[in-house]
């Protein structure tokens, strides 16, 4: 039997992961976490509840047995894992955490080095291209034999898929304090090109031949949905992203921003016209869930990664301008995200910086925006 390590066991790792890989076949379950009560748990209780809660009502299932917990510490296990045939690794932590988890892979790297084993690598990290910063920490990180190893045998693909995931709610965690919460999405993409082994079976689990193309298409409607609604809809006072998603001012904001993304993506990827309108009702309907109450603060966390050049805010509305369409929509969001208050550290360096400086400076040193530019002007009027 196939193991597939999955390296996070959070809420989209032991919920969204593990509910798509229950279902391969010839696959047991491996969670690997930092967290040792976690683990302990996990072992302990042998099984746990996973909610899905989409907005036409809420299932529940239980994930029984066929998997284990360990610890990022246990080296000896975590060796043994990364001596397996056919391994398949994937790694569903937040984006600034893929440098630590680096650090952690790379001596297990270099130990499956020596048997020259192929292994695959999925990118469950929720950023612009988690495949490509991977894979440059990785080459920082190895040399020698285990660095050409790694580039001739350990395939590494991003994923595409939908699934939000928030903290569950006080009633779930009552039932089962393991139970991840998440919106239902069904699929996970992978890239079919990239796999160095034999591509996973599951029911729910798609190959495609273009990732980069599902995931930018994601990154700038669904994840840029989020981002909109947080720093426009925490000016307005609101709490949650359902809450942002039913003001009609906003509503409407967005409405225009998603068309001013989709004229990006329909000139840069060839996505039509059709495809894009009926793909903006599927960006509305889920976040018009309201058993998902996603918590704005939550959704514009580390605003530094939020706002760079090619990620959910900037990415679009510099692909809109590529395309003949002016982002003024999107350039709303931009400026209100500089505005965004929280306690992590790419948010602190956002703002210290922007308090310190000015609008001007901040653009051109997170934003990658310079004086003269359209859509420096158009964030500097909004």
């Amino acid at each position: 039997m196939r193991s597939i390590v999955i390296w996070g066991a959070g809420r989209i790792g032991r919920g969204f992961v593990a509910d798509i890989f229950s279902q391969a076949r010839d696959f047991r379950l491996v969670f690997v976490d930092i967290d040792a009560e976690l683990v302990r748990n996990l072992n302990a209780a042998g099984g746990y509840t996973i909610a899905r809660a989409a907005r036409d009502g809420i299932s529940k299932k239980r994930l029984e047995g066929n998997f284990e917990a360990v610890h990022t510490g246990d080296e000896k296990r975590l060796k043994a894992l990364f001596e397996e045939e056919a391994l398949l690794l994937d790694i569903a932590v937040h984006e600034p955490k893929l440098t630590e988890v680096a650090d952690m892979l790379a001596p297990l790297i270099t130990h499956r080095a020596q048997s020259g084993l192929p292994m695959d690598v999925l990118m469950n990290v929720n950023a612009h291209r988690p495949d490509l910063k991977f894979c440059a920490l990785m080459r920082e990180r190895l040399t020698g034999e285990a660095l050409s190893f790694f580039d001739a045998k350990v395939g590494v693909s991003g994923i595409f898929a939908m699934c939000i995931s928030p903290l569950s709610p006080g009633w779930l965690v009552k039932e089962d304090p393991l139970a991840p919460w998440n919106n239902g999405w069904e699929t996970q993409s992978i890239s079919r090109p990239a796999l160095k082994c034999a591509p996973p079976e599951a029911p729910r689990l798609l190959l495609v031949n273009d990732i980069e193309r599902e995931e930018t298409r994601k990154l700038y409607t669904l994840n840029m949905a989020h981002a909109f609604l947080s720093y426009l809809g925490l000016r307005k006072g609101l709490n949650t992203a359902f809450q942002a998603v039913k003001d009609e001012e906003l509503s409407n904001a967005l409405s225009q921003a998603l068309g001013e993304s989709s004229m990006g993506l329909t000139a840069r990827y060839g996505f039509t016209q059709e495809e894009m309108a009926l793909w903006r009702e599927k960006i509305v309907f889920l976040l018009e869930n309201p058993y998902i109450e996603d918590d704005l603060r939550r959704l514009g966390a580390d605003s530094r990664r939020k706002l760079a050049p090619g990620d959910r805010l900037t990415g679009p509305a510099r692909l809109a301008e590529s395309a003949g369409t002016s982002p003024r929509s999107l350039a709303r969001a931009i400026r209100a995200g500089f505005e965004y208050e929280n306690d992590d550290p790419g948010t602190r360096a956002v703002r210290e910086y922007f308090l310190q400086y000015g609008l001007t400076a901040a653009l051109e040193k997170f934003c990658g925006l310079k004086e003269g530019e359209e859509l420096f002007d158009l964030v500097m009027r909004a």
